[in-house]
C-alpha cells in the first residue's frame, strides 16, 4: 500500500514538473497552444480605441499649429539653433581627424578615386566616424548621405555608388551610436555611470539633439573650403529625420531629400504603434516650439533651395500609406508666401521596403540634373 502511495505521489510530482516546464516553454518560445491562449486573451480583454485615428485637420487648424511665416523665419531658425546647440556656435566646429582609407566593401564603386575617413569627437567622447567618397571624374557637387537606425552607412552603398558614379563627392554618416560609431560609458550626476547604447539615453544630456546634428554641420563647415557648386542631403529613416532637421537649420544645404523620415506629430498619433518614432523624433523641448510643419518650411525656403520628401507607400516600418496627403498641399500653399524655395512629396509605390529605391534615386537625380542645367 505504501509503495502504491509513494508511486502515486511521484507521478503527481512528475506531472507538476512537466506542466511547469511546458508552461515555461509556451511563454518563452510560443509553442502550442500559445496562439490559442493569446487569441482567447485578446478576445476577452477590452481593446483600447485610438480616439485620434480618424481626426483630420483643415487648413485653418494646420495654420494654427504652424509658427513659421515669411516675416519671422529668420528668428525661428535662430531659435532652432538655440534649442539644438544652446550657447555653442556649430558653424565653428571642425573635424578632429581625417585620413585616407581603404575599404574592400566599397572598392568596386564605379568612378571612385579615393576614400577618406573623418572622425568627429563631441562631448562625452561621443564619436561620429564617416567616409568621404572622392570621384575620379568630379562634377564639383556634394551629396551628404545619412543612414538611419538600421546601422552603418554601408547599408546605403547603393545610394552612395549611384551618386559617385555620376561624379558627386559623397560624405556618408551613421546615426550616433550606430554603425562604426562608439557607444561610450559616461557618468551622469545623480545617476552614475551608464553606457550610451540607444538614443533614449540621450535624454540625460544637455541639448541632446546636438549629438545628431553636429556631425553634419561640422562636415558642411569642412565642405565650405572645397567650394562645391551645390550641396544636397539625402537620408533614409532616422537619416531622413536628420536630413529634415539639418536642412531646416543650415541654409548651405541647397536640396534635401528625406526618405521615410518623418510625419508631423498629429499624423503620428493617428497610428502611434507604427509612426510615433524614437526619442529624438518626439523631443518635446523642440516640437512644442518648432514642429515638423515648421521644419519642412524652414528646410524648403531660401534662394535656390528645395525639399523633396519621399514616402514609401507600402513601407513595413513607418511613415507609409497616404498620411502625407494631410499636410502636403498645406505646406505648398505656405511656401507661396515666401519669395523663394519649393516643397513637394513623392509617393513611392514601386516596392514594399524601408529603404531608398532605385525609383527614388532616379527621381532625386532627375531633380538635381534639371536644377543644375537651369543655373
Amino acid at each position: 500500500m505504501n509503495k502504491k502511495k509513494t508511486l502515486r505521489i511521484s507521478l503527481i510530482i512528475c506531472l507538476i514538473l512537466i506542466a511547469l516546464i511546458y508552461g515555461i516553454l509556451i511563454g518563452k518560445y510560443h509553442v502550442f497552444p500559445y496562439s490559442l491562449l493569446k487569441n482567447l486573451q485578446d478576445n476577452t480583454e477590452i481593446q483600447p480605441e485610438n480616439a485620434l485615428e480618424n481626426i483630420r485637420y483643415d487648413s485653418k487648424e494646420l495654420n494654427a499649429l504652424t509658427s513659421v511665416t515669411s516675416d519671422n523665419y529668420l528668428s525661428i531658425r535662430k531659435e532652432l539653433d538655440s534649442i539644438i546647440f544652446g550657447d555653442m556656435n556649430p558653424f565653428k566646429l571642425q573635424i578632429n581627424t581625417i585620413v585616407q582609407k581603404e575599404d574592400q566593401a566599397f572598392e568596386n564603386l564605379k568612378n571612385l578615386r579615393q576614400i577618406e575617413q573623418f572622425e568627429i569627437v563631441q562631448n562625452y567622447n561621443i564619436k561620429s566616424i564617416g567616409y568621404i567618397f572622392l570621384p575620379e571624374k568630379n562634377n564639383n557637387r556634394l551629396v551628404l548621405y545619412h543612414q538611419g537606425h538600421s546601422g552603418d552607412f554601408l547599408i546605403g552603398k547603393n545610394t552612395i555608388a549611384y551618386f559617385v558614379s555620376k561624379g558627386f563627392t559623397v560624405y556618408a554618416f551613421s546615426m550616433p551610436l550606430k554603425g562604426r560609431n562608439n557607444r561610450p560609458v559616461i557618468e551622469i550626476p545623480k545617476i552614475g555611470k551608464i553606457q550610451l547604447s540607444n538614443h533614449e539615453e540621450f535624454k540625460y544630456l544637455t541639448n541632446p539633439l546636438q549629438y545628431f546634428i553636429a556631425p553634419v554641420i561640422t562636415m558642411l563647415n569642412y565642405a565650405e573650403t572645397k567650394r562645391f557648386n551645390d550641396i544636397s542631403m539625402i537620408g533614409v529613416s532616422g537619416g531622413g529625420w536628420t536630413t529634415t532637421l539639418a536642412a531646416a537649420l543650415d541654409l548651405r544645404i541647397d536640396n534635401s531629400y528625406p526618405v521615410a523620415g518623418s510625419y508631423p506629430m498629429f499624423v503620428r498619433y493617428q497610428e502611434p504603434s507604427r509612426n510615433y518614432g524614437d526619442f529624438e523624433q518626439t523631443y518635446p523641448e523642440l516640437y512644442t516650439k518648432i514642429n515638423y510643419l515648421d521644419l519642412y518650411i524652414l528646410g524648403s525656403t531660401g534662394p535656390n533651395r528645395s525639399q523633396t520628401q519621399i514616402s514609401n507607400k507600402y513601407d513595413p516600418c513607418c511613415y507609409g500609406g497616404n498620411g502625407y496627403l494631410q499636410y502636403d498641399k498645406f505646406i505648398k500653399k505656405k511656401m507661396e508666401t515666401f519669395s523663394n524655395g519649393s516643397f513637394e512629396i513623392l509617393s513611392d509605390s514601386t516596392h514594399a521596403n524601408h529603404e531608398i529605391s532605385q525609383w527614388a534615386l532616379e527621381q532625386i537625380w532627375k531633380r538635381l540634373d534639371s536644377k543644375y542645367h537651369k543655373k
